[in-house]
């Protein structure tokens, strides 16, 4: 869930990522202290006819993890995490997304407690960077009372979540989405170069999205996500497939919702340890009643990185959308985007 949803509709929200590198800290007396960090800045034109060119701040990270040897096949474990966003009048914010304890046994792997980033933020494996239709979006992935399990042994790997956030001050009837219950869960497997996994998702009182209409505070949201990718030498493919239903929560005497189905296919090429090419189509076509609105979008996009080091890239994305609300063309632009990632 870490891409925009249909640029004509909705503006483009900020990615959320995890760092992938981190600066030792601390090791000493089976105590091991870690930081780690991302900055991205895109110069993007989205698919939006009404919108010029903007420098955008698309993604920061900050996330400390501590973890202390308990017995030699079990450690506990705490980590506290910070993203950075932007808003397109150059406002932003700062905000504690992960705050957690827990325990990791070689054993049975990882079981978390608190304000934590869920499996959810995980789904979605096609290649393009901003410019592809919208992926399976489950509107829910993170929460400041959740229970995580994660395990991998290589070829085999799972995990769970459940997040409950309650405040009995405060009513469920806005969108403040007090009360939410959120489950998830993931299950793959991996060898020979190939990677196979599912996603399911299950929320009762989450947020309003882009699917949703005016009016519409509150959502069930129930849904499913398959995904395949391939290595093959230099060559890699992905493909997925998944589908989603928003359901207002508040209705009483209409069915008012929306089922999503989304699709994706995509290729790339590594050319050398520092270049990288990518192809990909993806398209979403939804089924709605009541207020909602039928969405129906599809994409074809290409991009091209560049490493200028292990930890640093820059990137280029040109892409074509053909977008439709209630089955009026949205007339979309040609998209296009420049953008550099730092991690740390």
């Amino acid at each position: 869930m870490k891409k925009t949803i249909l640029a004509m509709a909705v503006p483009a929200l900020l990615a959320a990522g995890t760092a992938n590198a981190s600066v030792n800290l601390h090791n000493a007396d089976g105590v091991v202290v870690d930081m780690s960090g991302a900055a991205e800045i895109q110069y993007i034109k989205e698919y939006n006819n009404t919108q010029d060119p903007y420098l955008r701040v698309d993604d920061g990270d900050l996330l400390f993890t501590a973890s202390m040897e308990v017995t030699n096949t079990l450690s506990a474990v705490a980590g506290i995490g910070f993203k950075f966003e932007a808003n397109l009048n150059n406002s932003g914010s700062t905000e504690s997304d992960e705050m957690y304890v827990g325990l990791r046994s070689t054993d049975f792997g990882v079981l978390t407690f608190g304000r934590q980033i869920m499996l959810a933020d995980d789904v979605g494996n096609a290649k393009d960077y901003e410019l592809g239709s919208e992926q399976v979006n489950f509107v829910t992935d993170s929460a400041n009372q959740v229970v995580k399990w994660v395990y991998d042994n290589g070829m085999f790997y799972a995990g769970a979540n459940y997040a409950l956030d309650t405040d009995p001050t405060k009513s469920t009837s806005t969108a403040s989405n007090e009360g939410q219950k959120v489950a998830g869960a993931r299950l793959g497997v991996r060898g020979a170069g190939l990677d196979a996994r599912v996603y399911l998702y299950d929320a009762q009182n989450a947020a309003s999205n882009a699917f949703a209409p005016t009016g519409v505070n509150l959502q069930d949201v129930t849904g499913f996500n398959l995904e395949l990718d391939y290595v093959f030498g230099q060559f890699d493919f992905s493909t997925s497939y998944g589908q989603v239903e928003y359901k207002d929560v508040q209705a009483s005497t209409v069915e008012n919702k929306n089922t999503v189905d989304f699709w994706q296919l995509s290729g790339g090429f590594k050319a050398d340890e520092k270049t990288y090419f990518a192809l990909g189509f993806d398209a979403l076509d939804s089924s709605a009643s009541g207020n909602y609105l039928k969405y129906k979008s599809n994409s074809l996009y290409a991009n091209v990185s560049y490493k200028l080091h292990k930890n640093a890239m820059v990137y280029a994305e040109v892409g074509q959308a053909d977008i439709k609300i209630n089955n009026v063309d949205q007339d979309p632009d040609v998209g296009y985007l420049l953008g550099m990632e730092v991690t740390f």
